[in-house]
């Protein structure tokens, strides 16, 4: 078990070796045999860990431990590595009869697993800055893997913006080791306070924070996930709502709550009110638009805003709500994607307004729609209910945060009250997939999001080590408080959302060019360095 950082890393990347080299579909089946081992292996290593804690480090080619390149593995990392072997088996499954052939796709999915299985391992800043740059470039090319002029502006905007962000990254690593003599994440939690006082240090904490924002899209520098999902193929843009910006939200975890905040830089609230006006901003624009994988575009930046509302919280449960929201995250807003993608297919367009009558079409697709769609409106019995009351519970005195907090769940649900409308309407004859393999990938994702929501109290306890018997699924107060939002939500979709009024219009035609978006991006920064340096 002394190896199993490692195989983690390597058994995916080998597979997508095989894939690339044997370019016979039969070969395309070792995928599954890949994340058969990853599931073994992940479950072998934990039970290891539990009578052999110092398994969790690996220090590799003998050197000592400050200087040498090294995995470190905790329950944060080992949530992410469950969560991502668990999706990736899911997407697999999703296009696997689709791509079968498409051993490119293949190779550059199967190796991207490799790379984000190590970022959530390393144990150093430069090697996480290695395999962002990696995870940044295979990013690229999935999404502009349909080779169109879309996919490919997309793929380019994507790149390169991202790229700046790592650069900010990279510049405040070299300020980190200049004043500690080491890059060492563990070392460094442990003696952050040591020179948190110099202007260079918090410099690098700026410049860090900056980049990590770029990649985890926050405002005002989401404008790079709306043009990606729009243009990648259904599971691709899954993966990068489910999962690829959650890695972003890792580093922000172990950057800044795990190591800055020892430094004593008191940014909770900044980052609370961050990410409220993250949440508002996207659910603002997934309101307006028309395009249904634009609308979950935007509801992807929009939860990003609730996760950071959470994890940046003093509270343990608040943090616990948020971790467990990108978790939930994961498996509803993917779920709602494949569905997406299902119907799209089956009606050959994307316009919400353009598409009738899926449930009578498509049963058991429009049923798993709805899980999805009641998991990210937070109703009582599903998963996301369970996330989002622990995210509140640190500001349940705060009238401002629960005013802030009550106009993002209204906003999503009038959202979904949108979106359900392709659910109506009369059966129509559409285009149909007979993959089974797809609907068993969300069958299993809908199964999760219920069955989080109701066993949530064994679920928090075995996962994040923590009681969650204060979520009360029965509590009328809860049930009245979602039906109040639906009645808000329905209220506001029939007499503002309807009628396309002109704002609605111009929020939704608002487009940001590169410049503007490197322009917003030094705003951000200064304005983050006025919050370090004058508050």
């Amino acid at each position: 078990m002394f190896l199993a950082p490692v195989l983690f890393v390597f058994i995916p990347i080998i597979a997508s070796l095989v894939v690339y080299l044997f370019k016979h579909k039969l070969a395309s089946y070792i995928l599954f045999a890949a994340q058969i081992a990853l599931f073994v292996l992940f479950a072998l290593y934990i039970q290891a860990l539990e009578t052999n804690p110092e398994l969790s480090l690996i220090v590799f080619g003998g050197w000592d431990e400050m200087f040498a390149i090294s995995f470190y593995n905790d329950r944060l990392s080992l949530i992410f590595i469950g969560l991502t072997i668990f999706m990736w088996t899911i997407l697999m499954m999703y296009t696997f009869k689709t791509n079968q052939r498409e051993n490119k796709f293949l190779f550059f999915l199967m190796f991207l697993q490799g790379i984000f299985l190590g970022l959530i391992q390393t144990n150093d800043l430069f090697n996480l800055f290695v395999f962002l740059e990696l995870m940044t470039v295979l990013i690229t090319i999935l999404i502009s893997y349909k080779k169109t002029g879309p996919s490919f502006r997309a793929g380019i905007y994507y790149l390169l913006l991202n790229t700046v962000g790592a650069m900010f990254f990279l510049i405040g690593i070299i300020m980190i080791y200049y004043v500690y003599g080491t890059i060492n994440i563990q070392y460094l939690i442990q003696n952050i306070d040591l020179h948190s006082d110099e202007n260079l240090i918090k410099l690098a904490f700026v410049m860090m924070m900056s980049g990590i924002s770029i990649k985890a899209a926050f405002f005002p520098l989401f404008t790079w996930l709306p043009k990606a999902h729009g243009v990648a193929q259904t599971s691709i843009s899954a993966l990068l709502s489910g999962l690829a910006v959650k890695g972003a939200l890792y580093m922000f975890i172990r950057i800044y709550l795990e190591m800055f905040s020892k430094a004593n830089y008191n940014m909770s609230e900044f980052f609370f009110y961050l990410g409220a006006t993250t949440a508002i901003v996207g659910v603002t624009f997934a309101l307006t638009q028309k395009d249904l994988k634009q609308v979950l575009a935007y509801h992807t930046v929009s939860q990003i805003g609730i996760m950071v509302m959470g994890v940046s919280s003093v509270s343990d449960l608040s943090y616990v709500g948020g971790l467990m929201h990108i978790m939930n995250h994961a498996l509803f807003k993917s779920l709602l994607f494949l569905g997406a993608g299902l119907v799209i297919y089956g009606y050959q367009t994307k316009k919400i307004y353009e598409i009738r009558g899926v449930f009578k079409s498509m049963p058991w697709t429009s049923i798993l729609l709805i899980i999805g769609m009641l998991s990210i409106s937070g109703a009582p019995l599903f998963n996301g209910f369970v996330s989002k009351t622990l995210v509140k519970y640190d500001f349940k005195g705060d009238l401002l945060k629960m005013v802030l907090f009550t106009i993002i769940n209204i906003g999503t649900v009038t959202s979904f009250i949108k979106f359900s409308q392709i659910l109506y309407g009369p059966k129509v004859d559409v285009m149909k997939r007979k993959d089974a393999l797809q609907i068993l990938s969300m069958t299993i994702l809908g199964i999760g999001c219920i069955a989080i929501g109701i066993f949530y109290i064994p679920f928090g306890e075995f996962v994040f080590g923590k009681d969650l018997s204060y979520v009360k699924i029965f509590d009328i107060r809860q049930w009245i408080d979602y039906i109040t939002y639906v009645m808000a939500g329905m209220i506001l979709y029939r007499y503002v959302i309807q009628r396309d009024f002109k704002p609605l219009r111009l929020i939704r035609e608002w487009t940001i060019t590169f410049e503007n978006a490197n322009y917003m991006f030094i705003l951000y920064m200064v304005f983050i360095s006025f919050f370090m340096f004058f508050r």
